[in-house]
């Protein structure tokens, strides 16, 4: 009875405690990733501030500035920058409608007052912009405490962690898993897709597209897209001028974004994400994809941790099956 008492509760408050923490399992796993990607800021940071507290402080201080400045930078330069991309996109649509396109055609007829159906959709909602702000913004603080913590409180997490595990070497190496795991997306995702949306922007505006800024953000989010990447970007750009007479512009960024920003994806991203990952490139890719799907922003690094410990743990069960 008292066994069966004891089982009871412990499923009872196990669901009772997820339930409680369901709701901010978003933030909770960003500050993890956080605490994961800025350790290695702490442990250096102890070279001169011993002080848990005061260093785990100094480190929250750094990721709120490289959190907080690139956004606050981007609002300041992103209005001139936006209006001149959507002039020149206008421009270009205009131009490629001359041919008698019907697609092209209505794409002009629905850019013609996108600044006005802009400013629409935003007062039509500006209740549901307000109430993403806001929850964009409380999960960010929420995310902060969490890596915070788990910064300062590292050692006495693992060892609680590790107290319910018998078989310490493969807990060892499912924790290994995840720190390369994570700088695996980081280097093969993250900063992979910034230098690609570095190279699309510098190859604009060495051609003379302004909104060198905006370039680089579109340019990192759509070299997230099979096949294609950032050819969406330079591959109608290159077309506009050929069709307008501008054919040395043209030629540059076909060359440009064919050889120098597709070569970055296919050959430096093998190349950096090797020594830290034993899983595919493909499989890399997919695991980003569906980590994105199932559970969005954060999936470009849960998804790929996922797949990194299934492997891990395959590996593990296929040594302790042949022994």
């Amino acid at each position: 009875m008292k066994l069966n008492f004891l089982s009871f509760s412990l499923v009872a408050t196990i669901i009772l405690t997820v339930l409680i923490i369901i709701p901010f399992w978003k933030p909770i796993l960003w500050g993890i990733v956080l605490a994961i990607v800025f350790m290695p800021v702490k442990v250096y940071m102890q070279k001169f501030v011993k002080s848990d507290l005061w260093s785990s402080l100094i480190v929250l201080f750094i990721m709120l500035i490289l959190i907080l400045l690139p956004f606050v930078f981007l609002i300041g330069i992103s209005s001139s920058q936006i209006n001149s991309i959507l002039e020149f996109s206008k421009k270009a649509i205009a131009e490629y409608s001359n041919f008698n396109l019907p697609f092209f055609g209505f794409v002009k007829d629905y850019t013609a007052n996108i600044n006005t159906q802009i400013m629409d959709f935003l007062t039509k909602n500006a209740l549901s912009v307000f109430s993403y702000t806001y929850k964009t913004i409380t999960d960010l603080i929420f995310a902060l405490l969490v890596s915070f913590y788990i910064i300062k409180d590292k050692d006495k997490f693992l060892n609680y962690i590790e107290s319910f595990i018998q078989d310490k070497k493969t807990f060892e190496k499912l924790k290994q898993t995840i720190k390369l795991s994570l700088k695996a997306t980081l280097i093969g995702g993250v900063i992979i897709a910034l230098i690609q949306g570095i190279l699309c922007a510098l190859g604009f505006l060495i051609v003379g597209i302004s909104g060198f800024f905006i370039w680089i953000g579109l340019g990192a989010i759509v070299s997230f897209v099979p096949v294609v990447g950032t050819a969406l970007l330079w591959a109608p750009a290159s077309l506009y001028f050929l069709i307008t007479g501008s054919y040395i512009k043209g030629l540059f960024l076909l060359v440009w974004g064919g050889v120098f920003v597709g070569s970055v994806d296919n050959y430096i991203r093998p190349l950096l994400i090797g020594s830290y990952m034993s899983i595919h490139p493909l499989v890399l890719f997919f695991s980003i994809m569906g980590g994105i799907v199932f559970f969005g922003l954060i999936g470009i690094f849960v998804g790929p941790i996922i797949v990194s410990l299934a492997d891990a743990v395959l590996n593990v069960y296929k040594k302790e099956k042949i022994s």
